[in-house]
């Protein structure tokens, strides 16, 4: 009876270990499974997969972050009675790249893999955009951490990780040029290069004894090309339109419509609206300028002459009372302005044939243009023809007719038939 009974229990333990193995995978193992799904989703773990084969578990998926891995890790390691051995922990952390542009600044944060492209990547972006501050501190590396499917090592501009975001940071061209009593600024982002460095020295060539400073003006292949940028167009009105004294500024954006301010003179003007016309194209120029008879009328003007300080006061002194006025349609000086003449004479005499003068007559800006011309000339020389029989030397005397301006500019004459005299 007894070795009946043996026999017996040694058959059905075989049998009873099956059918609690059965009753194990057909309920136990799905819950399990289900849990195993859920703990790693709570940690933050993509495309989590889950294999349960007996007490082996197998977990595949994508974490966030290493710390996000351990955590989903020792989350299923606690999950009894399951057993996850070292090789079946195929949970990775894929490399990430995030950027977030604050002001000036472009924060970037993620994973990367150990080596050397977290900082390949700060240069490249640094490289497209110079304008920015690039900020790395959030971005790390860890051994956990592998490249994506199909992308190796060196990044590039055109890498998956980098290209979204250089894409959102594409920016327009813009310059802008100020020029001040002691310097010409440049700022603004250009596409190539080339042209910083022609404007540069363009400016450099007319600055004269001012300094040149483009520290501001950034040169990127990344910016967005501009339809003004034509090099020798654009280096050509540069080149006149600040050849002349400050203070004057060109700004102009990716619209392509310039703004222009400053002082000039109606030929000026002219010219300037010339030479940009092929730069923009049909755009309409914003000019905003303070018109003057003359570039010897600018504020900024510095005089050529070499004579002392004390002296040129002295002269422009005495020029600035000594204004000679014709009758209407006449070139004949009158013997009230005679006099005028023959009491500045001796001033200009003791400065000597170093002083250089320009004798200029003002248009009459309502009346006809030719006309105007031919008048001012003729009373310009009648001044300087007196001078001359008073002595005054004319070796470095210029005789010419200023550009008229209207009667409401700051710099329009008492009278529309007047000579001034000036300090070349």
């Amino acid at each position: 009876m007894r070795l009946s009974l043996c026999f017996f229990m040694l058959i059905l333990l075989p049998v009873a270990t099956g059918v609690h193995a059965w009753l194990f995978c057909e309920h136990n193992v799905p819950v399990l499974k289900q849990e195993a799904m859920a703990r790693l989703k709570a940690a933050g773990v993509r495309n989590a997969g889950v294999d349960v084969r007996f007490y082996d578990l197998a977990v595949t998926g994508e974490a966030p972050d290493p710390d996000s891995r351990q955590r989903a890790l020792a989350a299923i390691r606690s999950l009894g009675p399951l057993r996850l051995q070292p090789s079946a922990e195929r949970i990775h952390v894929l490399a990430s790249l995030s950027a977030r542009l604050d002001q000036n600044t472009l924060r970037l944060s993620g994973w990367f893999p150990e080596g050397d492209e977290a900082a390949n990547a700060g240069r490249l972006l640094a490289e497209l955009r110079p304008d920015l501050v690039i900020n790395a501190d959030g971005l790390h590396t860890s051994p956990e951490v592998r490249w994506p499917e199909g992308l190796k090592p060196p990044l590039t501009a055109a890498s998956p990780l980098l290209k979204p975001i250089i894409d959102t940071l594409r920016v327009p061209a813009e310059l802008h040029i100020h020029a001040k009593d002691d310097a010409i600024v440049l700022s603004g982002l250009l596409q190539d290069t080339a042209l910083k460095e022609d404007l540069v020295a363009t400016l450099a060539e007319v600055a004269g004894a001012r300094v040149v400073d483009p520290a501001a003006l950034k040169a990127s292949p990344h910016v967005l090309p501009a339809a003004f940028a034509k090099p020798d167009l654009l280096t050509a009105f540069v080149k006149s339109f600040f050849a002349v004294p400050p203070p004057r500024s060109f700004d102009i954006q990716s619209d392509g419509i310039p703004h222009l301010e400053g002082v000039a003179t109606r030929q000026m003007e002219s010219r300037w609206l010339a030479l940009l016309r092929p730069v923009t194209g049909a755009a309409k120029v914003d000019a905003h300028f303070t018109l003057v008879p003359s570039i010897y009328h600018f504020p900024g003007y510095q005089v050529q002459s070499k004579l002392p300080p004390e002296v040129i006061a002295s002269v422009r002194e005495a020029l600035r009372s000594c204004v000679i006025v014709f009758d209407p349609g006449s070139a004949r000086l009158t013997p009230a302005e005679q006099t005028k003449l023959a009491i500045l004479a001796p001033t200009l005499l003791a400065a000597g044939p170093a002083l250089g003068l320009v004798i200029g007559a003002h248009p009459d800006p309502a009346a006809p243009e030719k006309a105007e011309k031919d008048l001012g000339k003729a009373r310009a020389d009648a001044v300087m023809s007196f001078l001359v029989e008073q002595g005054v030397t004319a070796t470095d005397i210029r005789a010419i007719v200023f550009d008229a301006v209207p009667a409401t500019s700051p710099a329009a004459p008492a009278s529309p038939r007047c000579v001034e005299l000036l300090i070349k």
